[in-house]
């Protein structure tokens, strides 16, 4: 193999899982020669920095960068993965999360065989304390269950409502009909091949994980992407940019490369799952931010990349307490979007609705 594939950790206090992460790299079936393993730790307090200085050492494949100052967030060492990396093709992992066995080796074939920007695939919830696996959301029907026979996947359903309800009512609501521009819809799909995004809209309604994807180098580096400054939501912008601006894309509908863990101990929790009016402000500074990529595209592009995310979003808000002068804050940026994310009477409607809903807490808030 003449290429090399870069993969990027933003590594802070992982604790016990930061093993598990690199060891899915050094073990992938691609072998850890054709990798370079970036590790950059963010100002670990514990004992992390000593782990990847430990994995550097050992093994040729593993680079440990130590930052001077915490930057409180994952989009700074993302960044400095991103600027000192010199593989052929860049790749991310949440170190507390695994990549599959075959992860890079089955990315790489897809991207290089069809001389793609980018090629992604589906990834898989593990709810390590519930005992139970959610399958990411596809917009395509997929044959999960003969690729991966003795697997038994829940479907993903982020507002807890009965599974029925979900399949038939929720889910058409937060995603939309479905646009079948390319692809036709009447039976499994394995694998959507296309030159841009507009010949496929709905792959935009997926989780922009960054963790699932492989990245041609020059993607990133000749139209100069980067992880934009948010707490929550850079994960987001980046996807969007990236899938905005490929030139050749694939997307692998039954092949699961990730496994993304969900603790949900009192003690095990990052910092996205701790809800504060920070996390939803530069959410919707990402939304803000995506909208404006979008100012080109079509309706489609411009609706899709956004509209999903405002349900998540208002669902967050409603089990925060948060105060009245907080919620003024958040009610200037949902309003910021309303000014520019005026794409049809749908998306008009659903943030009318938001605002109404904060005016109204505002107004009957004591605090």
């Amino acid at each position: 193999m003449e290429d090399k594939i870069s993969i990027i950790l933003p590594i802070f206090n992982v604790g016990d899982h930061l093993r598990g992460g690199i060891d899915s790299l050094i073990n992938q079936t691609i072998g850890n020669e054709n990798l370079e393993i970036i590790m950059v730790n963010d100002c670990s307090t514990d004992g992390s920095g000593e782990i990847i200085d430990e994995y550097a050492e050992k093994y040729d494949c593993c680079i440990a960068i130590h930052h001077e100052q915490n930057s409180g967030a994952a989009y700074t060492p993302r960044n400095t993965g991103i600027d000192v990396c010199t593989g052929d093709y860049i790749m991310f992992l949440d170190p507390d999360d695994r990549y599959t066995p075959d992860c890079c080796e089955t990315l790489y074939k897809a991207v290089t065989e069809n001389n793609a920007d980018m090629a992604f695939a589906r990834f898989r919830r593990i709810f390590e304390y519930g005992g139970y696996v959610q399958k990411s959301y596809s917009p395509y029907e997929d044959d999960l269950e003969h690729a991966y026979p003795d697997e038994t996947f829940e479907t993903a359903n982020f507002l807890n409502v009965s599974d029925f309800v979900w399949d038939n009512v929720i889910e058409k609501i937060v995603y939309g009909k479905d646009h079948e521009v390319t692809y036709k819809r009447d039976g499994p799909i394995d694998r959507i091949i296309i030159d841009n995004i507009e010949q496929e809209p709905d792959l935009l309604k997926m989780a922009p994980s960054v963790w699932s994807k492989i990245y041609r180098r020059e993607l990133i580096m000749d139209n100069d992407i980067r992880f934009q400054p948010y707490v929550s939501g850079d994960d987001m912008a980046f996807t969007l940019e990236t899938l905005l601006k490929a030139k050749g894309i694939v997307y692998l509908n039954n092949f699961m490369c990730y496994d993304y863990y969900i603790r949900d101990l009192p003690d095990d929790k990052s910092i996205t799952n701790t809800v504060n009016v920070r996390l939803l402000d530069e959410l919707m500074e990402s939304y803000i931010y995506c909208r404006k990529l979008t100012e080109g595209f079509s309706k489609e592009v411009q609706t899709i990349s956004v509209n999903p995310h405002l349900l998540h979003w208002m669902n967050t808000w409603k089990g925060s307490p948060f105060t009245k002068e907080e919620n003024r804050l958040l009610l200037k940026k949902v309003n910021r979007l309303k000014k520019i994310h005026k794409s049809d009477m749908k998306t008009k409607m659903l943030l009318s609705s938001m605002t109404t809903a904060i005016e109204s807490s505002i107004y009957t808030s004591k605090a």
